[in-house]
């Protein structure tokens, strides 16, 4: 089972070089893994070759071996660049919480790592920011430095503005037409209708998804006491409420929309991870894992 390692301070500090932090993270990730069926090749047998000095020892048949006292590695179709997006969402409600719970500096980290992940894997990860105004994309490649290339881009995104799921977006979306895998961050503070036209988009593509619905604590705790003002971050809109009264309307709303975003991906047959900030990584990065193992 992987360690307990997670997003600490020190490495929040260092944001700006993703590469850095994205570079810790796997790497305390993977020395926590003793044995894991999911670091070898997913892809369909192909054939096998005589081994050669330097191969690694995990592709050894030792079946094969058993049989015939030599050496011989399996090979695989198209067992490396399976093309992985991420899309990240950067509207303004992202900004939400404290310190190292904040959404949105947890998803740019996890979109980080992800992507160091994929290029250690071998696969050609891409990424999408999207929000008010911001669609811009990395296309997904299997190049050496692609992962210097997303932190770049990870690096100068900002959260504003409002949620919009909107015809560029969808439009984007339509430009992956390979098979592959997509991953969602995002709060999924927009319209559910919206929502549901990008998964159905991405799913219509023959698109594996995976979505992580990213909640800071304070959003789904509640921790506040006696009157206090909210505000919609994306609107402006203010509301006086007291916490004692408001509580438990709030978490049985908050719970139902939860439900809602769960059942649309369960209708489309995509995999729904609800992720609290205060989670550690190794729990997205289990879950990423699980679903590459499907290729």
């Amino acid at each position: 089972m992987p360690s307990s390692f997670a997003i600490h301070s020190s490495l929040l500090a260092a944001v700006d070089d993703l590469s850095l932090v994205a570079k810790a993270v796997v790497e305390g990730f993977f020395d926590g893994l003793h044995r894991s069926p999911f670091l070898g090749y997913s892809s369909e047998f192909s054939a096998y070759r005589p081994y050669a000095k330097g191969d690694n020892l995990r592709h050894i048949d030792w079946k094969v071996w058993g049989r015939t006292d030599e050496f011989y590695v399996k090979q695989y179709e198209d067992d490396t660049n399976l093309r992985c997006f991420i899309f990240l969402d950067t509207s303004a409600s992202m900004d939400f919480g404290a310190g190292d719970t904040n959404k949105f500096r947890y998803a740019r980290v996890l979109a980080a790592v992800l992507s160091f992940l994929m290029v250690r894997q071998h696969d050609a990860p891409g990424l999408i920011v999207f929000g008010a105004e911001s669609k811009q994309a990395v296309p997904a490649l299997a190049a050496r430095h692609q992962a210097d290339e997303i932190f770049q881009l990870l690096t100068e995104a900002r959260a504003g503005g409002r949620t919009l799921v909107d015809a560029p977006l969808l439009q984007l979306a339509q430009t992956i037409t390979r098979r592959g895998l997509t991953v969602i961050l995002s709060d999924f503070f927009t319209s559910e209708e919206a929502c549901s036209d990008l998964l159905r988009q991405l799913y219509g593509q023959g698109q594996e998804v995976l979505v992580f619905h990213i909640l800071a604590p304070e959003e789904l705790d509640l921790p506040y006491q006696g009157q206090f003002i909210m505000e919609d971050s994306e609107t402006g809109e203010e509301v006086a409420v007291h916490a004692d009264g408001f509580r438990e309307e709030y978490r049985r709303q908050l719970s139902d929309f939860c439900d809602r975003v769960r059942k649309e991906c369960l209708r489309l047959e995509i995999d729904y991870v609800p992720l609290r900030t205060d989670a550690r990584l190794d729990v997205a990065l289990m879950a990423y894992l699980e679903k590459r193992s499907a290729f």
